[in-house]
């Protein structure tokens, strides 16, 4: 226990991420992704919270569009 406080997370981190960056795709709001080695992969990670997360280690960096 980290003594912060937090929330539950879900365990499957690469769909989140992919969830979210497909969000913003279809909104149109990205300029650009890039895909970048991250963390690496776990199958048996724990957050903070003691809360277990799985991923392939990968990031992908969105870039906004900017308001007009």
């Amino acid at each position: 226990d980290t003594g912060a406080i937090t929330h539950h997370i879900g365990p499957d981190i690469d769909a989140e991420r992919d969830f979210l960056i497909g969000d913003l795709t279809n909104a149109g709001m990205l300029a650009s992704t890039s895909e970048i080695a991250g963390i690496g992969a776990t199958k048996t990670g724990r957050n903070g919270g003691g809360d277990p997360y799985f991923t392939d280690g990968k990031a992908v960096i969105g870039v906004l569009k900017p308001l007009p």
